[in-house]
């Protein structure tokens, strides 16, 4: 007669192992969500968003400015706002989780124009480089606690008109939390010191 009887060491040893699979799923899609946020935050200019990113007391390290984020936003935040149009991805995000501290690296491309409209043409200035980030889980909610900005290059290169039948494309023009398609797309609310 065969044994039917469910081993539950094993049982017990399986659901384990996937519990600690699932919260690391879980950790990595909310360390890629900070880096979403800061990428949107600038985009859209929502300073409410940006602090949703980074603690209150996490270390910044753009080059042009070494301190603490706290002291760091307002002059990032006129940054953008001095450009007409700006957009920011980090993508190829590498992560290593150790507990509630996690070294993050991610590949970044940005752009920026002075001019709202594409018409008469503008120069786009293109960033490439790379974040390289330190984040904490603190409350049970992840940020940057250290972030330095390391650039590779950047280029100019000017931009097509979008005119005949592609001038009908949707344009964005101004960017902010007031345009009419902006959405919020998060309900994490600013981490403070944590």
């Amino acid at each position: 007669m065969q044994n039917t009887t469910p081993d539950v060491a094993a049982l017990t040893a399986r659901i384990d192992r996937l519990e600690l699979e699932v919260a690391h799923h879980r950790d990595v899609l909310e360390i890629q969500d900070v880096l979403a946020r800061y990428a949107r935050a600038l985009d859209w200019l929502d300073d409410d968003m940006l602090r949703t990113a980074f603690f209150d007391d996490a270390e910044i390290d753009y080059g042009f400015f070494r301190g603490s984020f706290r002291e760091f936003a307002p002059i990032l935040m006129q940054v953008e706002r001095d450009v007409g149009r700006r957009w920011h991805m980090a993508t190829q995000v590498k992560i290593h989780i150790d507990g509630d501290t996690a070294e993050v690296e991610s590949y970044h491309l940005s752009l920026a124009t002075p001019a709202v409209e594409s018409v008469p043409p503008a120069d786009i200035a293109h960033f490439y480089g790379f974040y390289v980030d330190r984040m904490q889980r603190r409350n049970g909610r992840w940020g940057i606690v250290r972030r330095k900005h390391l650039l590779i290059s950047m280029t100019s290169v000017r931009e097509v008109a979008l005119e005949g039948p592609m001038g009908v494309l949707n344009k964005i023009g101004v960017t902010s939390t007031q345009h009419a398609d902006f959405r919020r797309l998060t309900d994490a609310r600013p981490l403070g010191t944590g």
